[in-house]
């Protein structure tokens, strides 16, 4: 209830009780005279008695009421000064409470103007130097990565050399034979380790699949195998159709004693490049590695068809005819593979076991003597 509502409140019951006081009936103090009457008439003793007994009721009601009026007057003038009171008192309050109220919600709304005043202000300074701070850390950030693409394009750099020497050095698995002398060997050695510090120092080195094919076969021809197997693995990954990293890998497994997965890398290898004799030489040694005689001979031949001075795939093919028992073909394939590369051969077909069988046979004896 507000402060008006409070007033007019205490303002009618004022006037209420005053209009109660009015309202109320008033005794007559004016005397009754009886005028005896010109002529009275004769009444009994009883009915005198009853006219009395009725006056005397009537008198004593008006009495009655008359002192129940006074009495209510009386207590509604006792009462009038302190509900007088307590009006005020409540209106005080009332008062009170308003003006309180008011100021207290004025001090809190300058409070409130004060706080985001300042707040504002301390945020404005806030935000400066956040923004400055934030601007050195981006000319920080950019100094720093301006350094680490230096060093980035360093390292690739130093890769690209690494990996065209390695490349001079290291001819493709699938075109050479195991020895390679030991001159080279180290020189292969120290360029392999050099790569992989450089990698480690920079783990984020970009290496091409090239790249890859390229240290694999410079891991090969450190008889590091299983590394080098890694490296064409990663090639065949992002290049499926590469041919001869499928030959390479086949290889490397050959090398490993892995003939079945061998063989799968070179059939993979035919079905991508048919026309090309090494991978057809390759299923050839897997073959005759299992034992598969007939269809090492089979791809040996495809692989001098395709290459006709291939000496490698003659010599194979007299070792396969050999252990199958056919003397005849296996001193005609090994004297071809002579013709091509007398020497080699003929120290190899010494000391292989392959030509036990044949050892003895005077044509044998004949091509290795010379």
């Amino acid at each position: 209830m507000n402060l008006k509502n409070q007033i007019a409140l205490a303002f009618l019951l004022v006037l209420l009780t005053a209009n109660i006081a009015i309202a109320a009936p008033q005794a007559s103090t004016t005397p009754v005279v009886y005028q005896p009457a010109t002529s009275i008439p004769t009444l009994s003793d009883r009915e005198k008695l009853e006219i009395d007994n009725q006056v005397q009721e009537e008198v004593d009601r008006a009495f009655n009421h008359t002192t129940a009026l006074l009495n209510i007057l009386l207590v509604v003038l006792t009462m009038l000064p302190i509900l007088a009171a307590a009006g005020v008192w409540l209106l005080r309050r009332s008062v009170i409470s308003e003006v309180v109220a008011e100021t207290k919600k004025r001090l809190e709304e300058e409070v409130e103007k004060q706080l985001e005043k300042e707040v504002a202000a301390e945020l404005k300074n806030q935000t400066a130097a956040f923004k400055q701070e934030l601007e050195v850390l981006k000319s920080d950030f950019l100094s720093q990565l301006s350094q680490l693409n230096n060093l980035y394009l360093d390292a690739q750099s130093q890769k690209e050399q690494i990996l065209q020497q390695l490349s001079g050095l290291t001819p493709s698995p699938s075109l050479t034979q195991d020895y390679v002398h030991p001159e080279i060997q180290q020189k292969i050695q120290d360029l392999t380790t050099q790569l992989e510090i450089l990698k480690s120092e920079n783990p984020r080195l970009f290496f091409t699949a090239n790249d890859y094919l390229k240290q694999g076969d410079a891991l090969f021809f450190e008889s590091r195998y299983e590394d080098a197997l890694a490296c064409y693995e990663k090639v065949t990954k992002r290049e499926p159709d590469s041919y001869i990293a499928w030959v390479n890998q086949g290889w490397a497994l050959r090398k490993l004693g892995r003939y079945s997965e061998a063989l799968l890398s070179y059939e993979k290898a035919i079905s991508i490049q048919s026309d090309h004799y090494i991978a057809w030489f390759g299923c050839g040694n897997c073959l005759r590695n299992l034992q598969r005689y007939v269809d090492a001979i089979t791809s040996y031949e495809q692989a001098v068809k395709l290459q006709p001075d291939f000496h490698w795939a003659w010599f194979h093919k007299a070792r396969c005819y050999t252990l199958q028992g056919d003397s005849e073909l296996a001193i005609e394939n090994l004297t071809q593979a002579i013709k091509l590369r007398g020497e080699q051969h003929r120290k190899l077909a010494k000391t292989n076991s392959d030509f036990d069988a044949i050892r003895a046979d005077e044509r044998f004896q004949k091509l290795i003597e010379g």
